[in-house]
Formats: C-alpha cells, structure tokens, sequence
C-alpha cells in the first residue's frame, strides 16, 4: 500500500514535473547559447581587445606579444608543453578529443563549487601540447560565460601564424571551439538541474 502511493507520488510529480515550463525551456535556452557561440565563432576578427579578454589570457597574449621572433614564439609554446600537468589516461575518451586536428587532443572542463571552469588537456605531439597548455592556462578559472564570451580573434594577437604551419592554426582553432563547446554542455547540464529542482518545488510545495 505504502510502495503503491510511493509509486503514485513518483509518476504524479514526473508527470507534473514534465509540463513544468522551466524544463521546456531548456533546449530553447540551448540552441539559443549554442547559435550565439556560433555566430561569435564565424566572426575571426580582432574586434575585441585584449583588455575584454579574461586577465588569465591577457598575460599570455602580452607574453607572446613580447617575442617579436617566432622562432621564439615556438620555443616558448614547447615550454608551455613541458609545464602541463598529465591528464589521467581514461581522460582520452572521444567526447573529449578534438577534431579537426593534424595529431590527437583530448580537452576535459571541470566546473568547480566556485562556478568557474578548470580545464587539463593532452596530447600526442609536444607543439600540439604547447597550444592546449596556453589554452588551459588562458581559460582556466574563468567563469563560463567568460569562456563563451572570448571572441577568436584573440589567436590572431598571439601572433603565432608566422610560427606554426595553416594545419596547426587550424588545428588550435579547433581546440578553442571545442572548449567553448564543452562550456555550453556544463551550462546546458547546470540549468537541467536547476530545472529539475524549480520543478520539484513547485511540485511539494
């Protein structure tokens, strides 16, 4: 009898909590952040300066900016390589690997208690390395509307085109949208919970 009305609750609260109009909001609120990244992302120019740019990734645009030679510009990516942290072997899954790339990359985002995204990459080359290391140190701590609100742009005042071949910078574009990608599943994910919740106080209440 107990398990029959426990069972009842269930299904009337699902079922309410299914007409709830927060929940049907969420994948309108989804393609809508997912078109407006888009739209950012066709835009590959440098309209936004660098200081609109997380502080994080302006000390790496300025350092870069500092190296007049890409020859340096290069050895100072592979320094980047050398200092990131290792990322855990069953990281390397395919939702995590970027596409579009001359070697392999693996992007992983965590979004802490603190609302900001942490990100650790990896990758089978030590230049591939390199841009996703300056990639995890420019965006990591940022919130993730600072994440999604980082126009392409930025990649042009590295100043690395003269250092790297068109396959690689397409290939680092590749890894900075596939971050802003992974940005928009935490939000998508945040907001489904937070739907669920609003709907199932609306229910008991």
């Amino acid at each position: 009898m107990l398990a029959a009305s426990r069972h009842q609750s269930s299904c009337c609260w699902t079922a309410q909590a299914a007409q709830s109009p927060v929940l049907h909001a969420v994948p309108i609120l989804r393609g809508r952040l997912q078109r407006s990244v888009q739209r950012k992302c066709l835009c590959m120019s440098t309209a936004q300066k660098v200081s609109e740019l997380p502080a994080s990734m302006q000390k790496i645009v300025g350092a870069f900016q500092m190296v007049p030679d890409p020859m340096a510009r290069y050895k100072q990516l592979l320094f980047y390589a050398a200092k990131l942290p290792p990322m855990a072997a069953e990281q390397h899954k395919p939702e995590n690997k970027v596409e579009g790339c001359v070697s392999q990359v693996w992007v992983v985002p965590e979004l802490r208690d603190d609302g900001k995204i942490y990100w650790t990459a990896d990758s089978d080359s030590q230049l591939t390395k390199g841009l996703a290391a300056l990639l995890v140190l420019g965006l990591s701590g940022c919130t993730p509307a600072e994440v999604v609100s980082v126009q392409p742009g930025f990649i042009e005042m590295l100043g690395l085109k003269q250092s790297l071949t068109p396959s690689r910078n397409n290939g680092f574009l590749n890894m900075f949208l596939k971050m802003q990608k992974l940005t928009l599943g935490l939000l998508v994910s945040v907001i489904f919970v937070t739907a669920c919740i609003i709907g199932f106080r609306s229910v008991i209440s």
